[in-house]
């Protein structure tokens, strides 16, 4: 199992999901087919969507418009694809949020 939380309020919790053995697995693959890129990530912003955040075999990784961030450096994700990945599990009870956070992915300009 793999825990995940989207990072989206603030003064109440955020969503959590927990991501299967078999998830968690395709999660890590999107990752690795990543590049390590030299420019800057994105800074996540106070309020509203800061992205997903998660735990690999190294430590923290951090997913925020088309940018992880892992404890070996940033990885760069042009077509957001672990977001979207992370955004497509979202338990049914936040599809309004699902929606509205991948309505801001589709306008990013990445």
């Amino acid at each position: 199992m793999m825990l995940v939380e989207l990072h989206v309020f603030s003064g109440r919790p955020n969503p959590r999901l927990n991501l299967d053995e078999q998830q968690a697995d395709a999660l890590l693959a999107l990752q690795r087919q990543l590049s390590v890129t030299r420019r800057p990530a994105s800074v996540a912003p106070a309020l509203g969507y800061a992205g997903f955040s998660y735990r690999d075999r190294e430590g923290r990784v951090v997913a925020y418009d088309g940018y992880v961030r892992t404890d070996r450096g940033v990885l760069d994700d042009p077509s957001m694809s672990v977001e979207r990945f992370l955004l497509d599990r979202l338990p049914e009870e936040f599809a309004a949020l699902r929606e509205r956070i991948r309505a801001q992915l589709d306008r990013s300009r990445r």
